[in-house]
């Protein structure tokens, strides 16, 4: 199915799209619940302000992606890995220097 020039929403349940293509196509404000996006490749992306919850992120790679102001709460980090450094080390040297540093107030 080609779907072209269209300006209007789309409401898709219950099916198999896999293998699909969007080039140049603006999905704000759209929800995804219960979809499998694996192996999927999002690239020239704008994500600001999405919200991604309960989401199984494992072994997803990011690259030249901009992170300011990103929030993670209540996330799985085993393995994590930023600019090649462990989020578990990272973390644990963060514990050591703050337990060290006179609480400021």
């Amino acid at each position: 199915m080609d779907i072209h020039d269209k300006r209007e929403a789309i409401d898709v349940r219950a099916a198999t799209l896999a293998g699909s293509a969007f080039e140049d196509v603006n999905l704000s404000n759209s929800t995804f619940t219960n979809v499998n996006l694996s192996v999927a490749s999002i690239s020239r992306a704008n994500l600001s302000n999405a919200r991604i919850e309960d989401a199984n992120l494992s072994n997803a790679v990011f690259t030249n992606v901009n992170l300011s102001n990103v929030r993670i709460d209540n996330a799985q980090l085993a393995g994590m890995r930023i600019n090649g450094i462990a989020v578990s080390d990272l973390l644990a040297a963060y514990t050591a220097q703050a337990a060290r540093s006179p609480a400021e107030g």
